[in-house]
């Protein structure tokens, strides 16, 4: 009896498709259903393909990406004294004053006042005029001229510094009633440009550790900043110039990190820093190109 066809039967049951089953009734058969199961097994119903992916088959590592990572920090000063009042705030200010004054209860010193003015006319009305009484005691009369002449004394600090007199940029005791924001001149291939501080992501760093290292690399080490947090706060990409650029190295993609000034000094350590200045958002304009200033400034003055 002739050997029964060798066919290529798929079990499918509850629309769940299976690996196809090669059925044989002789060894003789074997060699030919090895030849066929190293056919391209596509499902003759659907045409999903049942061998190993191609991904597979040909592994390969990805291709890496023609933009360097690199991370940056917005170092700012905060305001050391208070902004001077609008009109609007000066006249919501003396508002809330008068109204605290009349809700208020009495201080010591006005109740000290009220009865000493309630003794001074009782003795004025019984004619007793004799002060030696009093003489060793500070009445609340003279308490406030005592505290009238020290105020005359007082003489308030400049709101203005030396800085600002000498328009010396590169001293944080300037503006002294607005945020600062650090920043460095530094070379970028051939060319020297103002931005934040940022440098390029070395292999197995965070973009956090990354611009812990910048800020500590081109300010130097007695700069003292807290970090906001490990998350960046803005992004900014950009192509290398043409002479620099090249198929596996086309530009950088740029993320921010919000630091705090706390202490210390810059000081420029690193050859690829020339300069640095203290601005605040409106002076970054003389600095930033108009598209970097985009995407820093709205992160800058919120922080």
């Amino acid at each position: 009896m002739a050997a029964p066809l060798v066919r290529n039967a798929f079990l499918v049951s509850a629309n769940r498709l299976t690996k196809p089953a090669f059925i044989s009734s002789s060894h003789a058969h074997k060699g030919i259903l090895q030849n066929a199961a190293a056919v391209s097994r596509l499902c003759c119903v659907c045409g999903i393909k049942t061998g190993p992916a191609e991904s597979e088959e040909n592994s390969s590592q990805p291709e890496p990406s023609p933009w360097t990572l690199m991370s940056a920090v917005c170092v700012v000063r905060r305001p050391l004294i208070m902004a001077k009042l609008s009109d609007v705030e000066l006249r919501y200010k003396q508002h809330l004053e008068q109204l605290h004054l009349e809700t208020s209860v009495l201080s010591d010193h006005e109740i000290q006042l009220m009865e000493e003015t309630v003794r001074l006319q009782k003795r004025q009305r019984m004619g007793y005029d004799d002060d030696d009484e009093d003489a060793a005691l500070l009445l609340a009369a003279d308490k406030e001229d005592l505290a009238a002449d020290k105020l005359q004394d007082f003489q308030p600090a400049d709101r203005s510094t030396e800085a600002d007199t000498t328009e010396d940029r590169s001293s944080q005791l300037r503006k002294l009633d607005v945020p600062l924001y650090l920043l460095v001149k530094q070379k970028l291939g051939d060319k020297a440009v103002w931005v934040m501080p940022q440098g390029k992501r070395e292999e197995g760093e965070t973009l956090r550790q990354t611009a812990e290292r910048v800020l500590h690399t081109c300010c130097g080490s007695q700069l003292r900043t807290t970090f906001y947090g490990n998350s960046p706060c803005g992004f900014y990409k950009y192509k290398f110039p043409r002479t620099l650029r090249s198929q596996n190295n086309l530009g950088a993609k740029i993320f921010f990190f919000k630091a705090e000034l706390s202490s210390g000094q810059v000081e420029c350590g690193s050859e690829a820093v020339q300069e640095f200045v203290w601005v605040t958002s409106e002076e970054m304009k003389e600095y930033l190109p108009q598209k970097y200033l985009d995407s820093v400034l709205p992160f800058a003055v919120n922080l």
